[in-house]
């Protein structure tokens, strides 16, 4: 293909996909929370605020670790920020040399990436990303390093300083961004790629996405951390509901057309086991399991969503618009047709084998995927796209209008004229195909 596809707000494609979202959220959700211990939760209002990279994609990333301790309780917590609504949870019994855990991170092509999580020792672990840092090769003389120390970690770790000794051990620091680990008994870390180790001083620690060592307290400017960090001053306990709070006040939303947002958040009480979790930022209606009581129904992997009876809104409306990036994408890189091309991964994700999650696409993904590849000049390529959506939906008279388009463009006034009149047979108050016939019979 030439080039890479540029979005294009015409007020065309915005209607076009304004009807696919209200499509999809009309559509009935068939996931649901049966077989988990599952405590729907509903706290009152708080505040509210005004990683891993997948090839093609090049979204920002954010999120916020917060972790508390007091003499009564140990508290961590985190926002997942990105893109993909590929996410999971899933439970890992105890067995010989290993703690039971649970981790969140997504599934990609059924490899789960951890983000983060905790183990029945009350040890919590999770990462943020931060700029890029340049090490030096390592000394060969050294033991070879350990593939995703973090996770060994938590399978040998009860404590922070059982991590630190674990790293040390291997000769190893995080390799990109940064850890927080945070055990029971009131000690957290962040540890850098820079190799620095920054431990927790007050009752308190937070990261986002910035080097801790490299900038003083009072010169830190990250909106994020500032929020969280005036949140805890004014608090005089720590809680759950406290870090919902904070959790809500620097949630992240569609900003400035980035497709980040904060994707689920959760909330850890290490010494009690409980786990509160909330998806896509609805901090008003969370659920709450036990991390004992899960690991005993054995090793499951479970997409996040299907904890809750419901899917919001905007969560529809940020998933309608993800699977029409990755169709753009799938464009970009394959091609329309062929088997890896966007048309089968629209197929396949109307199958509802995307992943093994149960996904909705509608015509209106391919007609704005269509009215893109058009607006770029691809304009066999949008024939192709706008061909599959009148197979799809025989009875949408917009895909025979747009098809129209596309042949008109590409020169093909007889095959333009065929596809606007059907378009009026099904819609006769269609105007524009009216109007575009009307010329095209004048000739």
């Amino acid at each position: 293909m030439k080039g890479k596809i540029k979005m294009k707000r015409f007020m065309v494609l915005t209607c076009v996909f304004l009807l696919a979202v209200l499509t999809i959220y009309m559509h009935h959700n068939s996931q649901m929370h049966k077989g988990f211990a599952v405590d729907l939760i509903q706290p009152e209002l708080g505040e509210k605020a005004s990683g891993h990279f997948v090839k093609g994609f090049d979204f920002q990333q954010n999120c916020t670790l917060i972790y508390a301790s007091d003499d009564r309780t140990a508290l961590a917590g985190s926002n997942e920020d990105w893109t993909s609504h590929l996410n999971d949870i899933w439970f890992l019994p105890p067995e010989k040399g290993k703690f039971g855990r649970v981790y969140f991170g997504f599934n990609f092509n059924g490899e789960h990436i951890t983000q983060g999580g905790m183990n029945d020792q009350g040890l919590f672990y999770d990462g943020a990303s931060a700029e890029a840092v340049t090490k030096q090769p390592r000394d060969s003389s050294l033991p070879p390093p350990v593939e995703d120390i973090h996770l060994k970690a938590m399978e040998e770790c009860s404590t922070v300083e059982e991590v630190l000794k674990l790293y040390e051990s291997y000769h190893m620091s995080v390799g990109d961004g940064q850890v927080m680990f945070g055990d029971r008994f009131g000690n957290s870390v962040i540890m850098e790629a820079t190799g620095n180790i920054i431990r927790k001083k007050d009752k308190y620690q937070i990261a986002t996405n910035f080097f801790q060592s490299r900038i003083k307290p009072e010169n830190i400017t990250d909106m994020r951390y500032r929020i969280a960090d005036e949140i805890f001053i004014k608090s005089k306990n720590i809680s759950a509901e406290l870090f919902r709070r904070i959790l809500n006040a620097t949630h992240w939303e569609e900003y400035s057309g980035s497709m980040t947002v904060t994707l689920y958040s959760y909330i850890c009480d290490l010494k009690k086991g409980d786990i509160y979790i909330y998806h896509f930022h609805n901090f008003l209606d969370g659920v709450k399991i036990n991390l004992q009581d899960e690991l005993k129904k054995g090793e499951r992997y479970l997409s996040i969503l299907s904890l809750f009876p419901y899917e919001t809104y905007a969560a529809k409306r940020h998933k309608a618009q993800w699977i029409l990036e990755l169709l753009k994408e799938r464009a970009i890189e394959k091609g329309v047709e062929g088997e890896e091309g966007a048309l089968a991964l629209f197929s396949e994700i109307k199958r509802g084998d995307f992943q093994n999650y149960q996904m909705s696409v509608v015509e209106g993904h391919l007609l704005a995927l269509g009215y893109e590849l058009m607006e770029n000049d691809e304009t066999m390529q949008a024939v192709k796209t706008f061909e599959c959506a009148v197979m799809e939906y025989p009875e949408s008279d917009r895909a025979y209008y747009f098809l129209g388009e596309a042949y008109l463009k590409n020169g093909d006034a007889q095959r333009a004229i065929e596809n606007f009149r059907k378009c009026l047979e099904l819609s006769p108050e269609n105007n524009n195909a009216r109007e575009r016939l009307k010329k095209l019979e004048k000739k």
